[in-house]
């Protein structure tokens, strides 16, 4: 098993927030992992992104061309990244921000109102916790439990304060992206209508 991630937003989202935490998490399950951040000069508000590959054997290189799996917090990012998608490949993105995302053809498409999700928990800065509940409960890359320990593990003590609503916004991101499976918020891109 090896798989490609793509994480992409904006500075101030947590978007390297997140590859950290699926780094760590992977690390807890022995998995090999690499992260690969990049952002621009103007870190919040200018594009941030970073690249994860979790592997089950020895990773012959960090660089990630195509991404087997997308995680996108904001549209200017989705229309940037969603082209290096491999065919079939998996897009997360937050529906709250993102109304009629690009078509890709064979892409499967995962609407989560991640931004709602956080304001319904008073902290609507922290959607990347929702983002990465969904990502649990629909990846199969990183446990539940082992994002969960990573989250606790890698806050800055600075954030502590906020550790437990963000746990519960994760989990409100686990719940719905569980109960949305089979249903019809999530659709393969097979043609322009969805």
């Amino acid at each position: 098993m090896e798989k490609r991630i793509i994480i992409a937003g904006s500075g101030g989202q947590g978007t390297l927030f997140l590859g950290k935490l699926i780094t760590y998490a992977a690390m807890h399950e022995d998995k090999e992992v690499t992260w690969f951040p990049s952002y621009g000069a103007e870190m919040r508000g200018g594009t941030a992104s970073c690249t994860v590959i979790v592997s089950d054997e020895m990773i012959g290189s960090p660089v990630v061309k195509n991404a087997d799996l997308l995680i996108v917090l904001n549209e200017a990012s989705y229309n940037k990244f969603a082209g290096r998608l491999v065919r079939g490949g998996t897009i997360i993105y937050d529906s709250s921000l993102i109304d009629s995302p690009k078509f890709i053809h064979g892409a499967t498409l995962i609407p989560i109102p991640a931004s709602e999700i956080a304001a319904s928990l008073k902290n609507k800065a922290a959607a990347n916790m929702a983002l990465i509940g969904s990502f649990a409960a629909l990846s199969h890359i990183a446990d539940k439990d082992s994002l969960l320990s990573a989250l606790t593990e890698i806050t800055p003590s600075r954030r502590k304060n906020s550790l437990e609503i963000n746990k519960k916004i994760f989990m409100k991101g686990y719940d719905f992206a569980k109960d949305s499976q089979g249903s019809d918020r999530r659709h393969k891109a097979n043609s322009p209508t969805g």
